[in-house]
C-alpha cells in the first residue's frame, strides 16, 4: 500500500513538469475524422458510374458575309379588267369616270363572233336562177321571206329567215320539209368588236358603287387578274 501512494506521488510530479515545459495542445491533440461525402444515387443507377453531364449552350446562327437575309415573299399585285363593252362610247365613258377620280385606265379592243340566231335554208341550187325559182315556188305556197345568200362553201342557197329563237326556227323548218324541199339549218353568228378597260389601282368607295350598277344593270363584269409585268 505505501508502494502505491509513492507510485502515485511520483507520476502526478511527472504529469506537473510536462504540463508545465509543454502547452496542453502539443501534448492532446484533437483528431477531426475526415469528412466523408458520398452523391446520392438512384435505386436503379447504383452499379452504374456517374458522369457529369454538360450543359450545352444554345447556338445562335449567324449569317455570314455573303449570305443575304431571306425577305418573305410578297403576293403579287392585282390588276383589274372590265368589260365587255359593246359600244365604244360606253367604254368611253366610263374611263372618263375614272380619269376624273385620277385613276389611270386604258382601253382595247378584241373581236369575238355573236350569235344571231338559226338560219333555215333550202340549198343545191346551181345557179342564182334556180334559187330564184324555189323561191317563187314558196312564194305560192305561202312562204315570201327569203333571200339568196352566198358564202364560200355556199353559193346560190336560199335563206328562209334567221331566228333568235330555236323554236320559231324549227317551226319554219318543219313547215317547209312537210312542202317536200331540202331544208337545213345551222347557228350563224356574226364578227364583231368588243370593248375592254384595264387598271391597276383599287377604286375608291364611289367607282366601287359605280360599277357595282355597271354590273347590275349593264352586264358588265369585273374581272381580277395577275399584272402583266
Amino acid at each position: 500500500m505505501k508502494a502505491f501512494l509513492i507510485l502515485l506521488f511520483l507520476t502526478n510530479i511527472i504529469f506537473a513538469l510536462v504540463q508545465w515545459l509543454l502547452p496542453y495542445d502539443q501534448v492532446i491533440k484533437k483528431v477531426q475524422p475526415p469528412l466523408v461525402t458520398e452523391t446520392l444515387r438512384l435505386l436503379d443507377e447504383s452499379d452504374i458510374p456517374l458522369k457529369q453531364e454538360k450543359v450545352q449552350e444554345p447556338v445562335v446562327a449567324q449569317a455570314s458575309e455573303d449570305e443575304q437575309p431571306v425577305i418573305p415573299a410578297t403576293p403579287d399585285k392585282l390588276c383589274y379588267t372590265l368589260g365587255p363593252f359593246k359600244e365604244k362610247q360606253g367604254s368611253q365613258e366610263v374611263a372618263l369616270k375614272f380619269k376624273q377620280n385620277k385613276i389611270p385606265i386604258s382601253s382595247r379592243s378584241s373581236q369575238e363572233k355573236e350569235y344571231r340566231g338559226m338560219m333555215v335554208y333550202v340549198d343545191g341550187h346551181e345557179s342564182r336562177e334556180a334559187a330564184l325559182a324555189t323561191a317563187e315556188s314558196l312564194a305560192a305556197r305561202g312562204v315570201r321571206d327569203y333571200i339568196i345568200v352566198n358564202e364560200p362553201g355556199k353559193t346560190n342557197i336560199l335563206s328562209l329567215g334567221v331566228f333568235g329563237l330555236k323554236k320559231y326556227a324549227e317551226r319554219r323548218y318543219n313547215k317547209v320539209a312537210k312542202m317536200g324541199y331540202s331544208v337545213q339549218s345551222e347557228a350563224r353568228y356574226r364578227n364583231r368588236t368588243i370593248y375592254w378597260l384595264d387598271y391597276s389601282e383599287s377604286e375608291n368607295e364611289s367607282l366601287t358603287r359605280f360599277i357595282d350598277n355597271l354590273i347590275n344593270e349593264k352586264g358588265i363584269s369585273r374581272i381580277s387578274r395577275q399584272c402583266e409585268e
